[in-house]
């Protein structure tokens, strides 16, 4: 089915180019990105896949908060802005380099378990040093799986081998953590507390002389002892 623009339509003198709806393919597994792909054959994006618990590309880094620069990220989207103007062939042909995994022993990751009908993985370059971005591709469609700051897919020539850091955490799994692990101090505290006041009990009780002496939220209680 196609989206009939022929006649295009300009928002602030922006041209918006034609787009057509594919018809899905029966072993079609992966959804396509918002379901429209521009009929030139023009790249798009999908983190419908995007995985960053491999030790091998959890951006993490040796930064002050152990997660890759956000200067990075600016160059990552830089960069997919620049693909996201071209086809699959002049990606290829760009300084981006396009191509495709062949020999995953050449690689320090193992070839990833089946798990879609197509399941070709690509890499491209983000620019001459900052890293490769890891996927499928499909119909012109690259679902990105694996981003690699740290060169780790390959021991690249000037990067020594794989770099290997803690997983990086995101604001909020920073804040979950950081509640954890003051509930967990809270509760051993207390736990400490409960006990400081059972031994000033027992103390309190053997010189109490036939008192029997109770420490109960931190007050003292005396009772007679009953024979």
């Amino acid at each position: 089915m196609e989206v009939n623009m022929s006649k295009r339509k300009t928002i602030n003198n922006v041209n918006l180019p034609k787009v057509s709806i594919p018809e899905p393919s029966a072993s079609q597994k992966l959804p396509y990105n918002g379901q429209v792909i521009a009929d030139s054959g023009r790249f798009s994006f999908s983190f419908v896949c995007f995985d960053r618990t491999e030790k091998l590309f959890n951006l993490g880094s040796n930064e002050p908060d152990k997660t890759v620069s956000g200067k990075w990220f600016i160059d990552l989207m830089d960069c997919l802005k620049s693909i996201s103007g071209m086809t699959v062939n002049e990606a290829v042909c760009s300084m981006h380099d396009l191509h495709r995994i062949d020999d995953w022993k050449k690689t320090n990751m193992k070839q990833p378990l089946k798990g879609y009908e197509q399941q070709e993985y690509y890499q491209f370059r983000i620019n001459k040093s900052k890293g490769r971005v890891i996927g499928i591709l499909i119909d012109s469609v690259f679902y990105v799986v694996w981003l690699d700051p740290h060169h780790n897919l390959t021991n690249s020539v000037g990067y020594g081998g794989a770099n290997i850091y803690k997983p990086a955490l995101s604001l909020y799994e920073e804040r979950e953590k950081q509640i954890a692990e003051q509930a967990a101090e809270i509760k051993k505290l207390k736990a400490d507390l409960d006990e400081a006041y059972n031994l000033l009990g027992e103390q309190l009780d053997k010189n109490a002389g036939g008192k029997h002496i109770k420490v109960l939220n931190g007050k003292i209680q005396r009772h007679e002892n009953v024979i």
